[in-house]
């Protein structure tokens, strides 16, 4: 007997089978086919003449009227109620972006059908995800789910050796540990010194020295252009990095109410990072830019910051203090 998945059920398989079966149907428009140029799809020209799978599809998306701010307020608003056709629309008057972000991972492992496939599951979890008080447009937040779910696409391709989650948690600590050890110190800290700020036995040196060996020499996967580490685009489900939690829509509100109490510094190289308060998600480099600080100095800021937002919102869910 078939099990019917709840239409609100926001599992991997459950995406899957809304994205392939209700939206796109992309498995038998593309099958078989190698289709992409660098023509940007806003400029293509269609003929008369008989068209291909990928012409056909960018005409269908391309004939769907784009949704001003107010309109996404409302859908989303809908949607929250359990509004079927209202998520429709959101998602259809959205393909066009995750098209134009699949484009850019193209040539890195995965064919053009396979990125736009694996985008629009981030893009159907966004819809599924945005709180319209959180105040941005709907495409800086769903751009941010669409890049992570094309990135693990692209490391599970690559058949990328997978770090446990407890591990990667672990390395996690391990590099805060370290950065307050060398600030203390003055120079980097012997692993020895980080094992016994950690309370760890040193049996288990070896183990983390080989965890670290593994994530520094895996490929990181326009890591430098977009600044989603290795660790959080490999660890499961249950164990998320803090700036996946911070775009989460149960916790977007607590953490700009954190932002406003951080040093203007900070603050603003969070707000730019990740496209609040009318920004436009920005590189390091171009932050750096801006502010007058080196790429490094923003990186440092931001994994401080980070780091602090993550102790933050643990506090909240055992009901601790921060």
């Amino acid at each position: 007997m078939s099990r019917t998945i709840p239409e609100g059920k926001n599992t991997e398989t459950g995406i899957r089978r809304k994205t392939q079966v209700r939206f796109l149907r992309l498995h038998s428009l593309f099958r078989g086919q190698n289709m992409f140029d660098s023509t940007s799809y806003e400029a293509v020209e269609f003929s008369n003449a008989v068209q291909s799978p990928l012409e056909t599809y960018l005409r269908e998306i391309n004939s769907t009227a784009l949704l001003t701010s107010e309109e996404e307020q409302r859908l989303a608003r809908a949607i929250e109620q359990g509004d079927l056709e209202s998520r429709d629309r959101m998602v259809r008057a959205n393909l066009r972006l995750v098209v134009n972000i699949a484009r850019g991972y193209t040539g890195k492992g995965l064919g053009l059908q396979d990125l736009i496939e694996e985008g629009n599951l981030g893009l159907l979890r966004a819809v599924e995800g945005f709180d319209p008080e959180m105040g941005t447009r709907f495409s800086t937040y769903a751009s941010y789910w669409i890049k992570q779910s094309i990135k693990r696409a692209l490391i599970n391709s690559a058949k990328t050796i997978r770090i446990p989650a407890y591990m990667v948690e672990l390395l996690s600590k391990w590099r805060r540990a370290t950065n307050r050890l060398s600030d203390e110190l003055g120079r980097t800290p012997t692993p020895e010194e980080i094992a016994r700020v950690l309370g760890l036995p040193r049996k288990k040196l070896p183990i983390i020295k080989k965890a670290i060996l593994i994530y520094n020499l895996t490929p990181q996967t326009d890591q430098a252009d977009f600044g989603w580490s290795l660790g959080e685009m490999i660890m499961d489900e249950r164990h998320r990095g803090p700036d996946e939690e911070m775009l989460e829509s149960d916790n977007l509100s607590y953490v700009m109410r954190q932002i406003e109490t951080m040093d203007i510094r900070e603050a603003a190289v969070l707000k730019r990072r990740f496209g609040l308060e009318g920004h436009e998600p920005q590189t390091l480099k171009e932050i750096g830019e801006a502010l007058g600080l080196t790429r490094e100095r923003v990186r440092q800021i931001e994994t401080e910051a980070l780091s602090r937002l993550a102790e933050s919102l643990e506090g909240v869910r055992s009901g601790r203090p921060w």
